[in-house]
């Protein structure tokens, strides 16, 4: 089996499941976020448990992680980059590659940091 496989299969196993319902009191935030974090890939899932292993959650916070996971499982981290210049008024300097989105998830964690 591939490691990417194997790392999904760990991802998708009770283990995180376990997290969720111990750290999220919220049935339905808890449901919104372990549907939505099934197409994570390896670093998105450790950082969604690094997450619940490190805060506890008021329903504010739940909330906001909930919606830290939809907006992270529709993130396309390209979406603003300009790859051709037909505008002769446009300088060639790509605000996206100046300043790159922040992922909604590593936004969530920077937010409660900030909070502690």
């Amino acid at each position: 089996m591939p490691f990417r496989d194997m790392m999904r299969a760990f991802f998708k196993s009770p283990v995180m499941r376990t997290l969720i319902e111990q750290k999220i009191s919220n049935g339905d935030y808890a449901r919104m976020i372990e549907t939505h974090r099934q197409p994570f890939s390896g670093p998105e899932n450790e950082l969604l448990e690094e997450i619940l292993q490190r805060f506890g959650f008021d329903v504010v916070q739940q909330q906001a992680l909930a919606q830290a996971v939809m907006q992270q499982a529709r993130f396309d981290p390209n979406a603003l980059h300009i790859e051709e210049f037909e505008d002769e008024d446009v300088t060639g300097i790509c605000p996206h590659c100046l300043n790159p989105p922040v992922p909604p998830l590593r936004d969530y964690l920077m937010w409660r940091e900030r909070q502690m």
